[in-house]
């Protein structure tokens, strides 16, 4: 397993990010594109998903997010 975490681009200029732990990359993906369409009501429409760092999963492993 790993961590993803990916950088969103939306139409709009806006970004966010997203950090899903899976075993490939089609399904990290997959995964991201699930978080964003449940957490943005109304939908946002994406322009770009990419991923920004790839980690084995395992305690202690995470992430720093600024801002």
């Amino acid at each position: 397993m790993f961590i993803y975490r990916f950088e969103i681009l939306f139409r709009d200029g806006g970004t966010a990010a997203v950090v899903v732990i899976h075993e490939n990359e089609e399904k990290a993906f997959r995964s991201a594109q699930n978080q964003i369409e449940r957490y943005f009501l109304p939908p946002r429409p994406v322009a770009e998903i990419a991923i920004v760092e790839k980690k084995p999963a395992g305690t202690g492993r995470g992430y720093v997010i600024e801002p």
